[in-house]
């Protein structure tokens, strides 16, 4: 019986924890969303066949970050292209003047997901903040990026979707 009593009150402080560090948390937060518009441009493997490295950048003005400038790169190999879990990148996310040093780094699967309506290419990338420097230094929380993008001319517009919370 102690055994079982001492099991429980375990858990119940384990879950009280838990449930107190998640609203602090958020508590910290900044949740964004908004629009994003830039540009993409790849260069083929050396065996074109295999795949592309994709870079490219988006900006937004209308999220609660404000102005900001994502920078991204990944190596797009087409034999996994709509295997999970995607291709893997990295970013970064430079908010307002880049002279002031306040960036978000990130890294993300790219996860192609067909064809947007007017047949650009449609991806709906998860990504997870892995720290900042600046005011975003320790930054932590994620981002969902849902773009279409014009193989032929680089241009891709789409929506930003997330919670950063800052340390």
């Amino acid at each position: 019986m102690k055994k079982e009593i001492k099991r429980i009150s375990l858990m119940t402080a384990i879950f009280l924890t838990v449930g107190l560090v998640s609203s602090a948390v958020e508590a910290g937060g900044i949740r964004f969303n908004g629009t994003i518009a830039g540009s993409e441009s790849g260069a083929p493997f050396p065996n074109p066949a295999e795949g592309v490295f994709v870079n490219g950048s988006v900006m937004s003005t209308d999220t609660a970050l404000g102005p900001f400038t994502l920078y991204y790169s990944l190596p797009a190999v087409f034999t996994f292209a709509f295997t999970p879990p995607g291709n893997p990148g990295g970013s970064r996310l430079i908010v307002g003047d880049p002279a002031n040093g306040d960036s978000i780094l990130a890294f993300f699967l790219g996860v192609n997901s067909g064809l947007c309506d007017n047949g650009d290419a449609r991806h709906v990338d998860p990504w997870t903040i892995i720290g900042g420097t600046g005011r975003y230094a320790g930054a932590q929380g994620h981002f969902t990026t849902d773009q279409c993008s014009n193989l032929d001319t680089g241009e891709t517009s789409g929506t930003i979707r997330g919670t950063i919370v800052v340390r």
